[in-house]
């Protein structure tokens, strides 16, 4: 039997594999979504996508954002059905990565064995890259699984060569640029595919009238992202931590012990390949080759031009480049582990690698860079009357800052409330967050509450529940003018909530 009949019978016995790997990720993604809190990137998704019409939506995009154009009307369309709580705004990434780990087993199946494409995609699952983004209400898990299937149409559209599918593959490639700006970067990973191989050669003048006709139709969306790159000016400049970036933060995340093993497993295969112990069959060298290219390519341009140009790398960027550590991994783990039996053995061990990340790093109340967005508006929820009044002091040392956006991401939570330090709205400046007022500018209002809620940055020092008649402010917000102001006309710090970031304080005249 050839390999291709093998190949072949593989894929109709398991026809189902990439149904089931996908539902396998999915679930591993979705499970304690709802656990973590809310943080500053998520609160812009639901300012974006919930606190606006599509009006002001699309104003919004003019001036800031656009780069996430496509991913906040769809969130858009999904809040009309779904709540904006915790778990259904991260729902749609958990289940895109169910997708995209779907697409790596029929994109391995289309190159290699049954345990190449099973093992690849249960490790795109459990990748704490794909877990990350599978619990994360932004649209890195989605572009991940645009990246999967646009390379699946690619190949199709490559065999084929027929007009259909290359206008599929046009269409696809199109789209997913527009969800992710990024993914333009994909074209080059799929042309160094097409020129390394004879068979596939014969499809380069389709590939490169439809990819440039894609990428052309969205030369000005690709320019007004551009225009708007100066709102990522917060992303650090390349230096020494980028290799840790690049190495370990961008597939691995937080988790040195998957990534380890994923050394030790990638060492042990090419060992073997160079010592012919273990064969690399024509199609295993396409699969690497077009996974190789879509992993180096897109990262080498964006981190040369974030030290030529201006910064634009952070690991969580290139997200869409996991699912191609994931073939990679798989197929080594099929070279390492020659029978399906060791290959599930070496699987479950990728899982344990990644259960203490998983668990304890990306699941905690507070995973998301300490903040406690959900916990403070939990509170608000069951604590404040409504009339109450709230005063928010937006001076904070600890980043994403200001405090502000705190609100946007569970803005129901304190509609009941009188919000004194409100400014600007966020979609009178066309922007993602309002604005705040500092405290000295509203002492009138103020002095006409007679409950007030004080949001401002915690305090180790005091304890995490104090109450009483009168407590001390503590030597964080003590010497605030979110302090003075209050106490001038009168007010007394009756009661304290301490949370990660955050600290609330109720104040009584």
């Amino acid at each position: 039997m050839s390999a291709s009949d093998t190949r072949e019978s593989g894929q109709r016995s398991g026809a189902f594999d990439p149904l089931v790997v996908g539902l396998l990720a999915a679930a591993i993604s979705l499970a304690g979504a709802a656990r973590p809190s809310f943080w500053y990137d998520e609160a812009a998704t639901i300012s974006a996508s919930y606190s606006r019409s599509l009006g002001q939506l699309w104003q919004m995009l003019g001036n800031v954002d656009a780069v996430h154009g496509l991913y906040y009307l769809f969130m858009h369309g999904w809040f009309q059905v779904f709540p904006h709580t915790e778990f259904w705004s991260r729902a749609p990434s958990g289940l895109a990565a169910g997708g995209a780990a779907a697409g790596v087993v029929v994109l391995g199946g289309q190159f290699s064995s049954r345990t190449v494409a099973v093992a690849s995609g249960v490790l795109c699952g459990v990748l704490p890259r794909t877990t990350w983004a599978g619990v994360e209400a932004r649209p890195y898990a989605l572009s991940m699984m645009a990246a999967v299937w646009i390379t699946v149409l690619l190949v199709v559209a490559v065999r084929r060569n027929g007009a259909w599918s290359w206008l599929s593959y046009g269409v696809a490639l199109a789209a997913s640029i527009l969800l992710d700006a990024y993914l333009v970067l994909l074209v080059l990973a799929h042309l160094v595919y097409i020129a390394a191989f004879e068979r596939a050669r014969k499809a380069l003048p389709r590939f490169v009238i439809t990819s440039a006709v894609a990428v052309g139709v969205l030369a000005p969306f690709l320019a007004t992202v551009a225009r708007q790159s100066p709102q990522i000016k917060w992303v650090p400049t390349i230096g020494h931590r980028t290799i840790e970036d690049v190495v370990i933060q961008q597939y691995f995340e937080r988790s040195p012990p998957f990534a380890v093993l994923s050394a030790l497993v990638m060492a042990a295969a090419i060992a073997l390949w160079l010592n012919r112990s273990a064969r690399l069959a024509r199609g295993e060298r396409q699969l690497l080759t077009i996974a190789v290219a879509w992993l180096a390519i897109p990262t080498a341009l964006i981190v040369l031009f974030s030290a030529l140009a201006h910064p634009i790398y952070t690991p969580r960027y290139l997200a869409f480049t996991a699912p191609a550590m994931a073939l990679i991994l798989g197929v080594c783990t099929a070279a390492v582990a020659a029978r399906p039996w060791a290959a599930a053995a070496l699987l479950t061990l990728f899982a344990v690698a990644a259960a203490p990340n998983y668990v304890r790093a990306q699941h905690n109340p507070y995973a998301k860079y300490g903040m406690d967005y959900s916990q403070v508006a939990d509170l608000i929820t069951a604590k404040a009357a409504p009339g109450d009044c709230l005063l928010v002091n937006d001076t904070v040392t600890f980043m994403p800052a200001p405090m502000r956006p705190l609100m946007a991401a569970r803005p129901d939570a304190y509609r009941k409330l009188v919000d004194l330090t409100l400014w600007q709205r966020a979609t009178d400046r066309r922007d993602v967050f309002d604005t705040n007022l500092i405290p000295e500018v509203v002492a009138k209002p103020l002095s006409q509450c007679g409950v007030v809620w004080i949001i401002t940055q915690a305090d180790p020092a005091v304890p995490a529940h104090e109450q009483g008649a009168a407590i001390p402010p503590g030597p964080v917000y003590g010497p605030t003018p979110a302090f003075a102001v209050p106490h001038d006309l009168g007010f007394r710090l009756v009661e304290r909530w301490q949370f990660n970031l955050v600290q609330v304080i109720k104040a009584e005249k």
